[in-house]
């Protein structure tokens, strides 16, 4: 029942392009302003209709921002979890306060942002994080751009455990 309410809100504005705004009972002496009378109706009604038009031409358009943006969140965080098991499966690296974030725009043909924020020990821990950062971004976005946003805090070091192999 509510449906049909709505419905009917909706349907009723649209109405007035079917129905002439004037429509009283013409005599001889309005012979001469029934034309322009009809073109005014004329030109009221091709308003409306182009104001509807527009209308559902913006609607499309936000939709389809919404949707390109949710897309495009779907794709990056897709992504950043990749970058993330990568930097996990990596022997050196393991258990390193590091993750990537992967950012980019609405509009077309922007470029991809990751941004690889957290603390390293050593300078050549911070170099492997951004080559493998690279390597797999690079591999499915050719057009990313990695921000190295490593801090290098020797402390650390001491918090992780030596690997020892058997």
């Amino acid at each position: 029942m509510r449906r049909v309410h709505i419905w009917h809100r909706l349907i009723a504005p649209l109405s007035i392009l079917a129905v002439p705004v004037n429509a009283a009972a013409q005599t001889a002496g309005d012979a001469a302003a029934s034309p322009r009378a009809s073109s005014a109706d004329w030109g009221t009604g091709i308003a409306i209709v182009a104001i509807i038009l527009l209308l559902v031409i913006a609607i499309g358009v936000v939709a389809k921002f919404y949707d390109v943006n949710r897309r495009r969140k779907e794709e990056n965080a897709a992504l950043q979890s990749l970058l993330s098991d990568a930097l996990l499966l990596e022997r050196s690296l393991v258990g390193l306060p590091v993750a990537p974030f992967v950012s980019q725009s609405v509009w077309p043909h922007s470029p991809l942002v990751i941004d690889v924020r957290g603390s390293v020990p050593t300078l050549e821990l911070r170099d492997a994080v951004m080559r493998l950062v690279e390597q797999e971004a690079f591999r499915r976005h050719p057009g990313a751009r990695t921000e190295d946003r490593l801090q290098v805090d020797p402390r650390i070091g001491h918090d992780r455990a030596p690997s020892t192999t058997r």
